[in-house]
């Protein structure tokens, strides 16, 4: 018995409902920025799954870090490698400051 591939993908990003005051905006529904792996799964109601996606990512895989620094203050920072490779570090303050 296989649970549903979505349930454990990394790329399953939740959305805010900014109308609900009573649950303090905490999400209750989930949306992948690729889009699902069938057009079944917007409808399905089993506790089973066979699918499988291209997209998908662990969320239990560990991220790969680099140390990088604010290009404003020089503060090291811990950052996702693969992540702004060509663009400016900023540290929270610094940014925003700019």
């Amino acid at each position: 018995m296989n649970e549903c591939i979505c349930s454990s993908c990394k790329n399953l990003k939740s959305i805010i409902n900014e109308n609900d005051r009573d649950k303090n905006g905490i999400a209750e529904e989930y949306e992948c920025e690729y889009g699902l792996p069938s057009e079944k799964c917007s409808d399905c109601e089993e506790d089973t799954c066979e699918l499988t996606c291209d997209n998908y990512r662990s969320d239990c895989e560990e991220e790969e870090f680099i140390i990088s620094k604010c290009v404003k203050c020089g503060n090291e920072l811990k950052i996702v490698s693969g992540n702004n490779e060509d663009g400016e570090v900023y540290c929270v303050t610094c940014y925003l400051n700019k």
